[in-house]
């Protein structure tokens, strides 16, 4: 049976929550995926052990996401690791230190540890490895660098790279570039998937639906084949790219699905929950029926309400939440 899935962000309150469990069972969801940010792991530890606790206890799948967590995920929030580490961030190629951890980096990699423990021993069952990538200018609405410059020009890469390639490090994306800064990802998440499958958690990534040449791509396959993987899937939100829903969703899929039938893995699908347009509503029941219909075994939606508790709601949230409900609903039952 297709498993159905929601993100929970944006609400500290306890009574609240435990009637949005209720609301999100009434939606026919059977996992919940927790954005446990840094703050959430700084200031809201027993609250978040509470909420996992809670989400387990009627019945339905902890998913924990490390929701901007050191900006090597998605996710709107500022990084607490960044400005007590500067020497452990990524440089970009302007020199410009960036608001993100560089992965190679002890210091990133001890604190991912940590959040890996506590996100486990606080109930989650699931890790979700949301969006992963080095730092991307275009998507700091601050503008912070300019589009084009890119990590990670640290120290540490540098020698790396020096080493590795016999010549210093470009300032332009070359063939080298591209693969020592794949390596730096596919490293990172190796040792932290590996990591939390030793200790018993399930392993979700859902990877950016870019084609391979572009500066944000990770190679799918080689995310694909790292120990203890086991759901692995992307997120063709038509509405935010301006894309034809059942062009996108197909190609995202077929791709998905060459993936992780060879593989075992589960396939996943990810729906755009947030500014939708008035009137096009109905085509997140498309776009998740054709998902299951190409494969999909999970499929979830970003994120409950129509996002209305943050900026980039849906122009009608609660039509959006309905549509969700009686879709994941008339799933379940095929």
């Amino acid at each position: 049976m297709i498993e159905t899935g929601v993100s929970y962000f944006a609400n500290g309150w306890l009574h609240h929550f435990e009637r949005d469990l209720e609301d999100i069972l009434a939606h026919h969801c059977t996992y919940l995926v927790h954005c446990f940010s840094e703050n959430e792991l700084i200031f809201a530890r027993k609250r978040t052990e509470t909420f996992f606790r809670k989400t387990r206890d009627v019945g339905i799948g902890c998913w924990a996401n490390p929701w901007a967590v050191m900006g090597l995920f998605g996710g709107e929030q500022f990084s607490a690791f960044v400005p007590r580490n500067p020497d452990a961030c990524q440089i970009l190629s302007t020199g410009q230190r960036a608001p993100a951890a560089c992965p190679s980096a002890d210091e990133t990699k001890a604190a991912m540890k940590l959040w890996i423990d506590m996100a486990i021993d606080f109930g989650a069952d699931t890790l979700f490895w949301d969006e992963p990538h080095l730092y991307i200018p275009d998507w700091d609405d601050l503008h912070f660098a300019s589009d084009d410059a890119f990590a990670c020009f640290c120290p540490r890469c540098r020698a790396s790279f020096q080493s590795r390639f016999g010549q210093p490090m470009p300032d332009k994306i070359t063939a080298e570039m591209k693969i020592f800064r794949e390596d730096l990802m596919v490293d990172f998440l190796t040792e932290m998937i590996g990591y939390a499958k030793d200790k018993g958690a399930r392993n979700a990534i859902t990877l950016l639906p870019v084609d391979d040449e572009a500066n944000e791509s990770l190679s799918w396959s080689r995310i694909a084949d790292i120990r203890g993987l086991d759901i692995f899937g992307t997120d063709p939100y038509w509405f935010l790219h301006d894309k034809n829903c059942k062009e996108y969703v197909s190609l995202q899929m077929k791709r998905t699905m060459d993936i992780c039938e060879p593989r075992g893995l589960t396939p996943h699908f990810w729906a755009q929950g947030f500014g939708i347009p008035s009137g096009r509503e109905h085509e997140l029941e498309a776009g998740f029926s054709l998902a299951v219909e190409r494969g999909a075994k999970s499929i979830a939606v970003w994120g409950m309400h129509g996002n209305s508790a943050w900026d980039g709601a849906s122009e009608n949230p609660e039509v959006v939440w309905n549509v969700v409900g009686k879709t994941f609903g008339k799933l379940r039952s095929q």
